[in-house]
């Protein structure tokens, strides 16, 4: 039967981590604990979905986020012109540039 909280020591235990591994992954915004319960407590659906996308996944800072937007219009538009290189090949193959 699957879990559905785990405790910061079962964590640790499960990641093979210390348990102020735990507590900083929760302070880095990485983990998210219940609120409500009386102990400390994480859903077991996080817990997967990190466990899908690697435990030392974290979110991006402002900087990090406008160099992915940038280099993302940049591969756009390098896709776009060679989008055109290729249809302008497909029509010169097929004789239609006259």
């Amino acid at each position: 039967m699957t879990e559905a909280v785990f405790s910061p020591q079962q964590l640790a235990e499960r990641w093979g981590y210390h348990e102020n591994t735990i507590r900083r992954m929760e302070e880095d915004g990485r983990l998210h604990r219940l609120t409500g319960l009386p102990m400390v407590r994480y859903s077991a659906k996080e817990v997967l979905q990190l466990e899908s996308i690697g435990l030392e996944a974290k979110g991006l800072t402002a900087w990090e986020r406008k160099q992915k937007d940038d280099r993302i219009k940049e591969l756009e538009t390098q896709v776009e012109e060679l989008q055109r290189r290729l249809t302008m090949v497909v029509m010169t193959a097929q004789g239609g540039m006259g």
